[in-house]
């Protein structure tokens, strides 16, 4: 098997985390990780599984040195371009291959019960171990539905249209259970048993999908998938017109008081607008080695010159004069990292 293939470090009585990225998203991917370090338990063991094609050596000692900051916490990079390579993969917009990675994760990390995923992009404020800890029952996947395709169906059906806009949700039983699979929770075994990975990559070659490997998941898991509270995955721009107004409710109420952000609209870095819950993430982003390379990178890429000033002005406005100073401080401590090793 896959594991047997590689060297994986496994350590049986820690809470398993993986990330997919590239030296593009690291940067980001470090203030997902700063978040659910400063958010964890001291009496839990964690580990962070990084699957990645293409990392440079410097990328990867940051994020080591940031990781090892933190003693119940420890980090694994996965090479997973050798097992890739076989599958002539669909990409187009802002998704990239690395997108499928996360189809190798009961394959590869075949030691463990569960296994957390999440996206580059989101933001935590609670205790992650929390999702190993939900019984999702004979469920081979845990995941929260998504809050913008579960309202599409409610306007398709107000509007009477039965021709869905998007291929998938007219292969399904039920639209309006399509989950958002940047936070996924598989139940290993239970998964390995059900699901080929074969099986897998054949569904996602057999079209262009529109959301490409979600898309995928949740034709290969429909009904054997646990909906995890919204709670769990709030966008930081969405839409609920259409929304039934128990669900609209349900959903609001998990809006005021999120576990995990997910940043699927604007993201903050790409930005100096103030968005909802951008505090979130320049909170935790001044608190790792890559501070420096997100803000040089906001300034070549927008027409308007960015200065820490200005981001630090964002945070401001929400978290005060007291939070600037002790990020301020944090990101001296953390720079120290990145003293001997630059990343662009």
């Amino acid at each position: 098997m896959l594991h047997s293939e590689m060297n994986i470090r496994f350590i049986p009585d820690a809470i398993p985390i993986v990330f997919a990225t590239d030296n593009n998203y690291a940067p980001y991917m470090s203030c997902a990780i700063q978040s659910i370090m400063e958010n964890s338990s001291p009496n839990r063991k964690y580990i962070i599984y990084v699957f990645y094609k293409e990392i440079g050596n410097e990328t990867m000692n940051l994020l080591t040195a940031q990781v090892n900051l933190y003693c119940q916490f420890s980090i694994e990079f996965v090479n997973v371009s050798s097992f890739i390579s076989e599958y002539n993969l669909f990409v187009s917009r802002h998704i990239t291959i690395e997108a499928y990675f996360r189809f190798f994760i009961p394959y590869l990390l075949s030691g463990y019960e569960k296994v957390i995923y999440l996206d580059c992009d989101m933001i935590a404020d609670a205790d992650i171990a929390e999702l190993i800890d939900v019984d999702i029952g004979d469920n081979i996947l845990a995941a929260t539905r998504d809050v913008d395709v579960v309202n599409e169906c409610y306007k398709l059906q107000e509007t009477n249209d039965k021709n869905y806009g998007r291929n998938v949700l007219r292969l399904l039983k039920n639209p309006y259970n399509y989950f958002c699979d940047g936070l996924c929770v598989f139940s290993i075994k239970r998964f390995r048993k059900t699901m080929n990975l074969e099986d897998l990559f054949k569904i996602a070659m057999s079209s262009e999908w529109d959301f490409h490997d979600q898309d995928v998941l949740n034709i290969a898991t429909e009904g054997k998938t646990y909906f995890l509270s919204w709670h769990w995955g709030v966008y930081n721009a969405y839409h609920t017109a259409f929304l039934p107004e128990n669900i609209k409710s349900e959903y609001e109420a998990a809006v005021a008081k999120p576990k995990i952000v997910h940043f699927v609209g604007i993201k903050p870095w790409k930005t100096t607008t103030l968005l909802p819950y951008s505090e979130w993430f320049w909170k935790y982003a001044t608190r790792t080695p890559f501070i420096g390379a997100i803000f040089k990178r906001m300034e070549i890429s927008s027409a308007v010159p960015i200065r820490d000033a200005a981001v630090l002005e964002i945070i401001n406005k929400r978290l005060g004069f007291r939070f600037i100073l002790r990020c301020i401080v944090a990101r001296l401590f953390r720079s120290r990292l990145a003293k001997k090793i630059k990343i662009t």
